[in-house]
């Protein structure tokens, strides 16, 4: 698979927030690097939505549907900033 802006993850993430959050700010778990959501590296070919850290590639959000509904974990995030509206 090949890893993507993480603008590619626009969509999905919209789906489940309501909005679009790539410019929403975050804080990586593993290494602490500060990246706004559109910066990370995204896989979108798998049967959900993961997106890493650019700076350590650890695992930071996963977006998939089971039964119809959209699961989101976020446990490789230790800080979401939201985007200004």
């Amino acid at each position: 698979m090949t890893g993507l802006d993480g603008n590619a993850a626009a969509g999905v993430l919209a789906e489940v927030f309501g909005g679009d959050v790539t410019a929403a700010g975050t804080v990586c778990a593993a290494c602490g690097a500060y990246r706004f959501v559109g910066e990370l590296v995204a896989f979108v070919e798998g049967p959900g939505t993961v997106l890493r850290c650019r700076s350590c590639s650890g695992l930071m959000i996963v977006v998939t549907t089971v039964r119809g509904r959209a699961c989101v974990d976020l446990r490789g995030v230790v800080a979401f900033e939201p985007p200004d509206v």
